[in-house]
């Protein structure tokens, strides 16, 4: 009987610890969210835009305008929706327009998983070497795992877009949401590195 309340009291132990370095862990991904690329003058061979966040078009429109990659690939775009109606939805600026029909627009991936699964196809079909990965701020880390996973010979730059004038309350659920899929897909990704 005691022997089996020991046992009880370092089960419950064990869960709260566990729940309280995971809390602790969300605390840290929330308040470190990366604000600015690694690098800011390297050309690539590729600028990769991942949709699904304000101002990624833009800044991949920007930085390709810039000299800063040789390509523009954007995965995750609508099917059908064409370079001029995608600009215009997402709010570029004329002058960064001038270069849209060189834009390669990406219709097939659906998450950040598919998203690395397209690039890298993409990647491999044009001999991409580097590329520069332009997504939210919150979403580095995960795309990161996804990309390095399929594309481990790739030099990756990363480009956050840091959302102006964010209230960290308010952002509380999308990082939290974020932060539960990172931590699934590093498990993941640990498991497979084991095996």
């Amino acid at each position: 009987m005691i022997l089996a309340l020991y046992a009880f009291r370092f089960l419950c132990l064990t869960i709260v610890s566990i729940i309280g370095i995971w809390l602790f862990g969300f605390c840290i991904f929330a308040l470190t969210l990366p604000n600015s690329p690694n690098n800011i003058t390297q050309s690539t061979d590729a600028i990769v835009v991942l949709t699904g966040g304000k101002g990624r078009v833009e800044l991949g429109f920007s930085l390709f305008n810039a000299g800063l990659g040789k390509r523009l690939f954007i995965s995750g775009v609508y099917p059908g929706v064409k370079a001029e109606t995608l600009a215009s939805k997402q709010n570029v600026p004329i002058h960064l327009t001038h270069r849209l029909s060189e834009a390669e627009l990406e219709y097939t991936a659906q998450n950040t998983a598919e998203n690395a699964i397209e690039t890298a196809k993409w990647a491999d079909a044009h001999s991409i070497k580097s590329i520069r990965l332009v997504t939210g701020d919150y979403h580095v880390q995960r795309s990161l795992i996804e990309f390095k996973k399929l594309l481990p010979d790739v030099s990756v730059i990363v480009h956050p877009v840091h959302a102006q004038g964010r209230n960290l309350l308010k952002s509380t659920p999308l990082l939290w949401n974020e932060y539960v899929k990172l931590t699934f897909v590093w498990m993941k990704y640990r498991l497979t590195c084991l095996s």
